[in-house]
């Protein structure tokens, strides 16, 4: 249920993203590609085209790449936080600890209050996360 509600929260902020963020500059990218076929006609040269298209391609593979980069620096910090949760649960258990049940069920509840306390946090975070894209992308043009 947790990693279900961190995977919606973090599919709709990125979806928000490439629907109006992300689109508008591949819409921009195509066109100008198009603009240099039609610039280019039967005059210009195979290199021409190629450099005239790569360039216009830049600002949306910069802005897949700011993308992704916000996002698996994101995810790593999710990551380490449930890392340290875990932590925490074994840090909890005893030598010989293992086969009590009560003491497991004790060390189970704290690291899965932990863990949706992690979770909760880090949707808090999504918003100033696609805040950040957006301003890094809208300073690409």
């Amino acid at each position: 249920e947790l990693n279900a509600r961190m995977e919606g929260a973090a599919s709709s902020m990125m979806d928000e993203l490439d629907r109006y963020t992300i689109r508008p500059i591949a819409h921009q990218s195509y066109k100008c590609v198009v603009s240099c076929f039609d610039k280019a006609g039967s005059k210009e040269s195979a290199q021409y085209l190629q450099s005239c298209s790569q360039q216009c391609q830049m600002p949306y593979q910069q802005a897949n790449q700011i993308l992704q980069q916000e996002f698996n620096q994101f995810q790593q910090r999710l990551n380490r936080s449930m890392q340290t949760c875990q932590d925490q649960a074994r840090d909890m258990i005893k030598p010989g600890q293992e086969s009590n049940a009560a003491a497991m069920a004790k060390v189970e509840t704290a690291l899965l209050k932990c863990m949706s306390k992690t979770v909760e946090e880090h949707i808090k975070l999504l918003p100033s996360t696609k805040d950040r894209v957006i301003g890094i992308v809208k300073n690409l043009s």
